[in-house]
C-alpha cells in the first residue's frame, strides 16, 4: 500500500525548504532511532565487555593492524641487514600477503556498513524526464479549447528525502557494524597465526644453522678418525674393520652435513615467504642475528585457560559473528513493518494540456507496506535463523575445542621442556667426558683418538639439545597464539643466571 500527500503552496513552504535545505547541510535532521548509531569513526577494536572479554592489547599487533605500512610490493633487500625476531616480527606483521589482505577486509567491510548506514540519512537529488509526442498521437489525444496541444512535456524537480519509518534498515545497519567487528577479529587472528609462524620459522632457521655448522666440525672429526684408523689398520695395531667402520661413519657425516644444508635452505626459505622478502639469485643469504635460548614460562594451566576464553581472536571473531546472525534474523522480521519516508521537493512542469509551465513545492510522507509478501518474508526469516543457528554451533564447538588444544599444547610443552633437561644433562656429560679425555691423552694415559672420539660425542650431544630447544621454543609460540596472544608480561624473558 503506497500512499502519499502532496500541495501546491509556493509561499509557505519557500520558508520550509530554505529551513530544510540548512538542516540537511548542517546534519540536524533527527532519525528513526538514529541514538542507536553515531556519526563517530568506528574504533578499530573494542573496549572491554564482560561477555567478549577484554580488548587485546599487545601494541606491536594492534599498531600493525591500525597503522600498516602500505607495500604492495617490498623491496627490502636482506642481503644488506640482519634479522633479529622483533624486526622479522614486525615486517610480517606489515607485508605479509595473508595480513595485509584481512587488513583490506576490514576496510571493505567499513564501506559496506556505511552503504547500509547512508540508508538513515537525508539524500537527494536531481529528477528530469522529457518526452517528446509523435504527430500521430497528437490526433487521437482529447482537446481542451482553452489550452493548445503542445508536442513536447517535461518533469523536473529538486528532491530531498530522509528515512522516519524503516526497521529494516535499522537492523540491517546494526547487523553491518556486527560484521565489522568480526572483521577485525579476524584480521586479528590471521595477524596473531603469522606472529606464530615467523617466529617457528626465525626459530627453525636458526636452528638449522646451527646444525649446519655442527655437522660441519663433525664432518671433520670424523675425517681425522678415519685417516688416523688407516694408518692405524695399515700398520697391524688395530684390526681393519676399525678403519671401514671409521669410514662408514666419515660417509655418514657428510650425507648429513648434505642434508642438514638442504634443510637451513628450505627454513631460510620459508622464513622469507613468510616476510615477504624479495629474491633475486639462486642462493641469496638470510642473515639472522639472535641465537637459540631457553625462554622461561611458568604459566598455570587454569589460569591460561582463563585468558583464552576472554581473548581469543578466533572466539571473539565467532561472538560477533552470531550477534551479527542475530541482527540479520531481526532485519528479515522488521520486513514486516512499513517504510515511511519524509519528501520535499521543488518542481517544475509542462505537458502537452499546459500552456505555460508550472513551478510550486511539493512536501509530504511517501510510505510503503508490503502486504502480500508473507511467503517471501517467512522464507528469508528460516534462512537468517538458520544462519544463526549455525553460528551458535561454531561458536559452541570452539568453546569446547579451545581447552583440548591447549591441554594438547600444554602437553606438547611439557614434554618439550623435559627433553630439554634430559638433553641438558646429556651436554654435561658429553662436556665431562671430553675434560677427562684430553687430560689423559695430555698424560699419556690414552691416545689421541680416543680423545677426538670424546669430541664428537659433544657435538651429537649439542644436536640433541639443539633440537630440543627448538621443539620447546615452538612449543611455546604455540601456546602464545592459543591464548590470543595475552600472557602476562615477562613471561618470555629469559631467565636470570
Amino acid at each position: 500500500m503506497i500512499f502519499a500527500y502532496g500541495f501546491m503552496k509556493r509561499k509557505i513552504f519557500s520558508v520550509f525548504y530554505t529551513v530544510s535545505l540548512i538542516l540537511v547541510c548542517l546534519g540536524k535532521i533527527p532519525l528513526f532511532f538514529s541514538s542507536l548509531f553515531s556519526m563517530e569513526s568506528p574504533q578499530m577494536f573494542p573496549e572491554s565487555n564482560p561477555s567478549l572479554g577484554p580488548a587485546l592489547s599487545a601494541p606491536q599487533l594492534l599498531s600493525s593492524i591500525r597503522s600498516p605500512k602500505r607495500l604492495s610490493l617490498p623491496q627490502t633487500d636482506s642481503t644488506l641487514e640482519q634479522w633479529d625476531l622483533e624486526k622479522a616480527v614486525q615486517r610480517a606483521l606489515d607485508a605479509n600477503p595473508d595480513v595485509t589482505a584481512a587488513r583490506k577486509a576490514i576496510e571493505e567491510q567499513q564501506g559496506v556498513k556505511m552503504e547500509f548506514k547512508a540508508k538513515l540519512y537525508p539524500r537527494g537529488g536531481l529528477v528530469y524526464n522529457f518526452q517528446r509526442e509523435q504527430s500521430s498521437l497528437l490526433m487521437f489525444l482529447p482537446t481542451v479549447p482553452v489550452y493548445p496541444l503542445t508536442r513536447t512535456s517535461w518533469f523536473g524537480a529538486i528532491q530531498v528525502r530522509q528515512t522516519l519509518l524503516n526497521l529494516s534498515a535499522v537492523k540491517e545497519a546494526r547487523q553491518q557494524k556486527e560484521l565489522l567487528e568480526r572483521a577485525i577479529w579476524s584480521s586479528m587472528d590471521v595477524a596473531l597465526k603469522t606472529v606464530a609462524k615467523t617466529k617457528q620459522a626465525f626459530y627453525l632457521t636458526l636452528y638449522r644453522s646451527e646444525v649446519v655448522r655442527i655437522r660441519e666440525e663433525l664432518l671433520e672429526v670424523s675425517r681425522l678418525i678415519m685417516q688416523s684408523s688407516r694408518r692405524l689398520a695399515e700398520s697391524g695395531e688395530i684390526p681393519n674393520y676399525q678403519a671401514l667402520t671409521a669410514e662408514s661413519e666419515y660417509r655418514t657425516a657428510q650425507a648429513d652435513l648434505f642434508q642438514a644444508r638442504s634443510q637451513m635452505i628450505q627454513a631460510q626459505e620459508q622464513l622469507r615467504m613468510l616476510l615477504n622478502l624479495p629474491s633475486t639469485s639462486e642462493k641469496e643469504p638470510l642473515p639472522l642475528k639472535g641465537e637459540l635460548e631457553l625462554l622461561s614460562f611458568d604459566v598455570p594451566f587454569e589460569e591460561a585457560l582463563k585468558i583464552a576464553l576472554e581473548k581469543r581472536t578466533d572466539l571473539n571473531a565467532a561472538r560477533y559473528a552470531l550477534r551479527a546472525a542475530d541482527a540479520s534474523v531481526a532485519a528479515a522480521k522488521a520486513s514486516y513493518y512499513p517504510n515511511v519516508d519524509l519528501l520535499l521537493q521543488y518542481e517544475t512542469i509542462n505537458d502537452i494540456y499546459v500552456l505555460y509551465p508550472k513551478f510550486g513545492w511539493t512536501a509530504g510522507a511517501q510510505g510503503q507496506w508490503g502486504l502480500f509478501n508473507i511467503m517471501e518474508n517467512e522464507g528469508k526469516i528460516r534462512q537468517k535463523q538458520a544462519q544463526k543457528n549455525i553460528a551458535e554451533i561454531r561458536l559452541q564447538q570452539l568453546q569446547m575445542d579451545i581447552p583440548a588444544q591447549l591441554r594438547q599444547y600444554y602437553a606438547q610443552f611439557k614434554k618439550a621442556k623435559e627433553a630439554v633437561a634430559s638433553q641438558e644433562l646429556s651436554v654435561k656429560a658429553a662436556e665431562q667426558g671430553l675434560n677427562q679425555a684430553v687430560n689423559l691423552f695430555k698424560s699419556g694415559e690414552t691416545g689421541w683418538v680416543q680423545a677426538v672420539t670424546a669430541r664428537q660425542a659433544l657435538l651429537k650431544a649439542r644436536l640433541g639439545f639443539l633440537e630440543a630447544l627448538y621443539n620447546y621454543n615452538t612449543a611455546l609460540a604455540d601456546l602464545e597464539y592459543a591464548v590470543g596472544g595475552q600472557f602476562p608480561p615477562g613471561y618470555h624473558a629469559p631467565p636470570s643466571p
